[in-house]
């Protein structure tokens, strides 16, 4: 099978919303919204907050099967620079191809172009991203404690 990758834009936009509309019927206990509104969606491509996030869409027989989103940060006094991975799916028939990991691969190209030191993420717990984040030879599965306050 052959997949192509590209970034998130407007003229891929529909393209996309099928993608999260099916992902959102098949698993909405998984997904972050069931709410999903295609006109706040694409309009959502012009805000300025969302612009430094980056999405790359993994495209199989012009229809979107998977997606990436992450975008890129840095520690002032040290200068140390992450990229923080937002989220990461694969619809579920193209599991287990190698999609996922083509779509790291994407966004490793992409760090390395802008200098970037570390890759991050809050990681699902299930066996299968247990898998998946265990075929990465120099990475490590952490258990930290995170703070979070919701502002509204």
């Amino acid at each position: 099978m052959k997949y192509t990758f590209e970034k998130l834009n407007k003229e891929n936009f529909s393209k996309y919303y099928d993608y999260l509309s099916l992902a959102t019927a098949l698993e909405p206990e998984i997904m972050c919204s069931t709410d999903i509104n295609k006109e706040e969606l694409y309009e959502r491509l012009d805000d300025e907050l969302t612009k430094r996030s980056t999405s790359i869409l993994a495209m199989y027989e012009d229809k979107v099967v998977g997606r990436v989103e992450y975008h890129f940060y840095s520690c002032f006094q040290d200068g140390y620079r992450i990229c923080y991975v937002d989220w990461v799916y694969v619809l579920p028939e193209n599991r287990n191809k190698g999609i996922a990991k083509n779509l790291f691969n994407e966004m490793t190209i992409d760090c390395v172009k802008h200098n970037i030191d570390e890759i991050r993420l809050i990681r699902s717990t299930n066996k299968n991203a247990n898998d998946f984040y265990e075929s990465f030879k120099s990475a490590k599965i952490c258990e930290l404690p995170f703070f979070i306050q919701h502002l509204y």
